[in-house]
């Protein structure tokens, strides 16, 4: 047990709050603690209440804690939200001895160079992600290290974000008395739970589908190469719901809801015959004008939201260039990924292959995590386990600070050339 160290992940959306408390071994990453609270104070996956959303992940993370008997200090955070912005950047360096190995020194100043690009004010940087490495002109190096060559250059896809969004996320976990060790884009780390290799290199699209938002990231030839959010996600599903059956929102989640636990039986009918079977679903314990409705109206309703949300991803993946350069397709996840005919819509308008990503990785507690709505939490777990097997984590005001004094250290150099 000495061994073992302690991983805390805090997923923050617009609907619930999931916490995950897991000891990580040589061998295995082991959830001892979970919670799911419903979420305040967040909306779209902004922070728009520090009060409220204080409390409620105060409330999942005192659950959490005392499931696993353990005192959190601190945490990986997962961000979205449609400030959430990506682009790919190029970095070139000489290695530092002539005709000697390339160092992990090397790797490191490489990508630096090429973080070294021309941001807003108002953004800053949440990942760095190496994507392909050139040694000397022979391109498709994904380790570099231990190489001989002079010239070392890298592609790499950063993710950044708005200052102030992940400022304000960052207080309320530190006004519970958690340390952010690191934010982590919600789509990237729910890759990292669902996504296998082979689907990476083919290239795929990963949509984490939440309540207020849908996190997106595209990966091809085994690397990350674009992200996005849209700003729809299962809320607007159950609001469309609400409108056209004249219910409250509690009512339209719980029919919605309903639809979707009985997806699997649903699948093995034909949706065009439904019509036809004129099948009702009772809902007479909602207090409706009407106590049976018919299930193709509430289809009808709920594929109009779907639809949009995939001619959505269809205009991403024409302003990522990658028509045609995806043939692993889409992996769904995040709660709404459950939403009933979420799939056949999905393969009607992208015409690609889906599936919908349930989390893997992990052992212990798995039966409270075994959803879709648990896959940002579980990558968040199994993204922090990386970092520590690679190295020590520093927290995010510290990365905050060496970056400062990287360019700082740059901008002294270049003002010594000045005259």
């Amino acid at each position: 047990m000495a061994r073992e160290k302690i991983i805390t992940a805090i997923d923050v959306g617009s609907t619930k709050i999931s916490t995950i408390v897991a000891a990580l071994s040589d061998s295995k990453i082991s959830v001892i603690g979970v919670s799911r609270v419903p979420s305040l104070g967040i909306s779209k996956g902004n922070v728009i209440d520090i009060d409220d959303a204080v409390e409620s992940i105060s409330n999942s993370l005192e659950r959490a804690e005392r499931m696993a008997g353990i005192s959190v200090s601190s945490a990986l955070v997962t961000v979205s939200g449609s400030h959430i912005d990506t682009k790919n950047s190029h970095g070139v360096v000489a290695v530092s001895h002539q005709g000697a190995e390339i160092t992990p020194d090397d790797v490191a100043r490489v990508t630096d160079a090429a973080q070294a690009v021309t941001l807003p004010s108002t953004q800053e940087i949440i990942h760095v992600i190496p994507r392909d490495f050139v040694v000397d002109s022979q391109d498709g190096i994904r380790d570099p290290v231990g190489m001989s060559g002079i010239r070392l250059e890298v592609e790499t896809n950063i993710i950044h974000g708005s200052s102030t969004a992940m400022r304000n996320l960052a207080k309320c976990v530190g006004q519970v008395g958690v340390e952010v060790s690191d934010l982590v884009y919600t789509a990237l780390a729910s890759s990292e739970a669902v996504l296998t290799d082979t689907e990476k290199e083919l290239g795929t699209i990963l949509l984490d589908i939440g309540g207020g938002t849908s996190a997106m990231i595209m990966f091809f030839e085994g690397s990350p190469i674009y992200s996005s959010v849209l700003p729809i996600g299962g809320k607007h599903i159950t609001n469309d719901l609400a409108i056209g059956l004249r219910a409250n929102m509690e009512a339209a989640e719980k029919i919605k809801v309903r639809l979707s636990d009985e997806r699997a039986s649903l699948s093995a009918l034909d949706h065009g015959s439904m019509g036809g079977l004129k099948e009702d679903i009772d809902v007479s314990e909602f207090d409706l004008d009407i106590n049976q409705v018919p299930r193709k109206l509430l289809y009808e309703i709920m594929d109009s939201r779907v639809d949009e949300i995939f001619n959505l991803v269809a205009l991403e993946i024409k302003k990522a260039n990658l028509v045609g350069k995806l043939p692993a397709g889409i992996v769904l996840t995040g709660g709404a990924g459950l939403t009933s005919g979420i799939e056949r819509v999905a393969k009607s308008v992208l015409k690609m292959p889906v599936r919908v990503g349930y989390p893997k990785g992990v052992t212990g507690l798995i039966d409270e995590i075994e959803g879709p709505a648990f896959s940002a939490v579980v990558g968040s777990i199994i993204y922090g386990s990386k970092l520590v097997r690679s190295g020590p984590m520093l927290s995010f005001e510290s990365q905050r600070g060496n970056i400062r004094s990287v360019f700082s250290k740059l901008i002294d150099k270049a003002k010594s050339f000045l005259p």
